[in-house]
C-alpha cells in the first residue's frame, strides 16, 4: 500500500532513478546543467596557480573624500535597503557614523577588547622539523604580519557590517615573504551576485576578492554568502538614530523649560514712552534681579511682573526613551545586557550572561583564528617553505580562568576517584581504559601508562 499517495513498494516507480526521471518530466524534462559558470564551481585551493606573482601587488584604495554625518531616516533606511542587496556604499559610512556614539564605542570596545585583551597563542600544524621551522618563522614576524590596530579594524567591521576585507601586502625584500594586513573599507566594495563574490573597488579598477589566494583577506563569521545580512549594523541604526534625536530633544527641552517665561503686566492705558521702557527693561534681563515697576497715584492698575515656570513631568520620557535604546544597542553588540538590565545581585542571572558572553567571545575567537590560518599562514607557509599545509595556528586564549579551577578541581577528584577504586578491587585493562573515562567527565589527558603505585593507589597490571 503506497503512503501518502506514493508509489507501491517495489513498484518500477519506487526506483530512485524512476522516481527523478518523473519529478524532471514534471519540471519540463531533463534539464540542461551550465558548468562554465565561474560562480559555480567545485571547491578549490585559491593558492593554486601562480600566487606569488600575485604577492608584489598593491591595490590603491579611493580616498575618503565624502562623508555623511548628517543622517535622517530616510537616508538611513535608503542605506539599510542598499545593504541588503549587497551595496555598501552608504551603510560603510553610516557605520563610521554610529561608531561616534558613546554607547555603541564603548560597547564595541568592550566586546572587541574582550578578545584581544588576552593572550596570542600560536601552535604549530604538526609535530615535523619543517613545521616546527614555518612555526618559528610565523611567530618571529607576527608583530609585522597581524598588528593589533589592524585586527581591531578586522573584527570591528565584521561585527558591524558582517564582513570586513582587507588587503595582504607583502614585504618580499628579506629572506621571509612576510605579508601585512592592510583593511579595506567597506564603502569601496560591494556583491558581484553573478559571480558570488565581493568586489574591491579600486584606483585601479574592479578586482574580485578571493579569500585565501594571498593577496585578498576577507573575514566573514556569518559566511560568505549574504553574511552581511548578519551584521550588527541593521539592528543598531535604529534605536542609535532613536536615542540620537531622543539627546537632541531632551536638550531643546531642558533648554525651553531651563528659562522661565518672562510675564510683563502694564495698564491698558499707559503711556507709550513708558511702556517702551518697560518692555526693554525686560528684554534685557540677565543675571540682574532689580527692576523699577511704577505704578498709578492710587497703586492701582500699575505695573507688574511675574515668572511662569514649567512644572510638568514629561522630561522623564527622554531619560526613558534613551536608556531602552542603550539597552538594545547592547543586546545587539554583546547578546546579552548584565549591567543595564539585571537589577539584582543574581548569580544565577550573572552566571547566564557571563555564559552569553562567553559563548560570543569564543565564536570571535573562533572565525578569526580560522581567517588568519586559512589566508594568512598557508600563503605564508607556500611562499617561504613550499608547502601551505605547513600553516601554523594563531588564537587568543579566552578560556576563563574559574574554567581552569574547576577542570584541576575535577583532575583531583577523578585521581581520587581511580585511588578508591583501585583498593576497591576494580583495575582497568588497558591505558585507553582510563582515557575514555576521564573524557566522560571532560577531560584530556595525555597519554597515560599503568605502572607499579609507590604506596597503594593506582595499581599495576
Amino acid at each position: 500500500m503506497a503512503i501518502n499517495g506514493g508509489p507501491p513498494p517495489g513498484s518500477v516507480l519506487a526506483h530512485p532513478k524512476a522516481q527523478r526521471f518523473e519529478v524532471e518530466n514534471m519540471l519540463g524534462g531533463p534539464q540542461q546543467i551550465t558548468t562554465s559558470d565561474p560562480a559555480f564551481q567545485p571547491p578549490a585551493d585559491p593558492l593554486d596557480g601562480s600566487p606569488t606573482a600575485r604577492a608584489g601587488l598593491v591595490y590603491r584604495e579611493l580616498p575618503l573624500v565624502t562623508i555623511q554625518n548628517s543622517w535622517t531616516v530616510e537616508g538611513t533606511r535608503a542605506a539599510l535597503c542598499a545593504h541588503n542587496t549587497g551595496i555598501f556604499y552608504d551603510s560603510g559610512q553610516l557605520c563610521d557614523s554610529i561608531i561616534g556614539d558613546d554607547r555603541v564605542q564603548a560597547t564595541m570596545n568592550s566586546r572587541v577588547g574582550g578578545l584581544f585583551g588576552c593572550r596570542v597563542v600560536h601552535r604549530p600544524a604538526d609535530s615535523s622539523d619543517e613545521a616546527k621551522a614555518c612555526y618559528d618563522a610565523w611567530v618571529g614576524s607576527w608583530s609585522r604580519i597581524a598588528p593589533e590596530p589592524a585586527l581591531r579594524e578586522l573584527t570591528f567591521r565584521s561585527t558591524m557590517m558582517g564582513f570586513s576585507i582587507a588587503q595582504s601586502v607583502w614585504d618580499t625584500t628579506g629572506d621571509l615573504w612576510v605579508p601585512q594586513i592592510r583593511p579595506w573599507h567597506p564603502s569601496y566594495s560591494y556583491y558581484h551576485w553573478n559571480l558570488r563574490k565581493y568586489v574591491a573597488i579600486t584606483l585601479d579598477g574592479q578586482l574580485p576578492v578571493i579569500p585565501g589566494d594571498g593577496k585578498w583577506l576577507l573575514h566573514s563569521p556569518y559566511g560568505d554568502y549574504r553574511g552581511w545580512m548578519y551584521g550588527a549594523i541593521r539592528a543598531l541604526t535604529e534605536p542609535w538614530l532613536i536615542r540620537h534625536f531622543a539627546i537632541r530633544d531632551w536638550a531643546r527641552f531642558s533648554e525651553i523649560h531651563g528659562l522661565p517665561t518672562r510675564v510683563g503686566m502694564v495698564p491698558a492705558a499707559s503711556d507709550p514712552a513708558e511702556r517702551a521702557a518697560f518692555e526693554n527693561s525686560i528684554g534685557n534681563l540677565g543675571s540682574s534681579t532689580a527692576m523699577i515697576l511704577p505704578t498709578g497715584v492710587d497703586g492701582i492698575n500699575g505695573y507688574d511682573y511675574k515668572l511662569i515656570e514649567a512644572t510638568d513631568a514629561a522630561w522623564q520620557s527622554f531619560p526613558g526613551l534613551r536608556d531602552h535604546c542603550d539597552s538594545a544597542i547592547t543586546l545587539a553588540i554583546l547578546g546579552q545586557n548584565l549591567t543595564t538590565e539585571v537589577k539584582e545581585g543574581s548569580f544565577a542571572a550573572a552566571r547566564v550572561h557571563g555564559d552569553v558572553r562567553q559563548g560570543i567571545l569564543q565564536a570571535d575567537n573562533r572565525a578569526l583564528s580560522q581567517t588568519i590560518h586559512e589566508q594568512l599562514a598557508r600563503p605564508f607557509a607556500l611562499y617561504n617553505f613550499g608547502n601551505a599545509d605547513l600553516a601554523p595556528w594563531t588564537e587568543w586564549e579566552v578560556t576563563p580562568w574559574e574554567d581552569f579551577d574547576m577542570k584541576a578541581k575535577m583532575f583531583q577528584a577523578f585521581g581520587t576517584a581511580l585511588e578508591v577504586m583501585r583498593r576497591g578491587g576494580v583495575q582497568f585493562q588497558s591505558e585507553e581504559d582510563i582515557s575514555k573515562m576521564a573524557k566522560s567527565f571532560g577531560l584530556d589527558l595525555p597519554e597515560v601508562k599503568l605502572v607499579d603505585p609507590i604506596s597503594g593507589g593506582l595499581g599495576s597490571k
